[in-house]
């Protein structure tokens, strides 16, 4: 289990990432590539089964893959790089997790019209916000945090409050 705690900078699918965890929080600084997307799944599977949040798995690693995939898709550059950097944190708060992925781009995701049955795009965002219990969008110091808490059903909401208007950590 050491390793799940404390990686080191690691090469994932030819993708730089570093991954630091410590007791209910975790942090992966990633450059976003599709391939890197898998490789982030496994390790946030990994954590929450190591946190006890089993039954949010499925809900988190959706949640995380269609983020990540919007940063990959839409997010601009880097400043001085032909790569999109992310930081995806992943915390626990009494009674569930509150997931955060900051990126470069201040541009907020725009919330496209529900796609039609034979669509094969446009889903990402209508996903996310399905399996969140809250979502938002916030500015921060070098571009946004897109953020969402999940809850077990049936949990009340939680008490931890996010204050300021960046809700990632730096």
């Amino acid at each position: 289990m050491t390793n799940l705690l404390t990686a080191p900078a690691a090469e994932a699918c030819g993708t730089r990432t570093m991954t630091s965890s410590t007791p209910g929080q975790l942090q992966m600084d990633l450059v976003v590539v599709p391939e890197a997307v898998s490789a982030v799944r496994s390790v946030v599977r990994a954590h929450l089964r190591l946190w006890g949040h089993a039954g949010l798995i499925d809900r988190a690693t959706l949640a995380v893959s269609e983020l990540l995939t919007n940063v990959w898709k839409h997010a601009e550059p880097s400043a001085g790089t032909s790569a999109t950097s992310a930081r995806l944190t992943i915390t626990r708060m009494p009674g569930g997790l509150f997931l955060c992925v900051r990126d470069p781009d201040p541009t907020p995701p725009q919330s496209p019209p529900a796609p039609g049955v034979e669509a094969v795009r446009g889903r990402g965002l209508h996903l996310v916000m399905s399996v969140a219990d809250s979502f938002g969008v916030s500015p921060a110091s070098m571009g946004k945090d897109v953020w969402l808490t999940l809850l077990p059903s049936g949990d009340p909401e939680p008490t931890a409050e996010h204050e300021g208007d960046e809700r990632c950590s730096a």
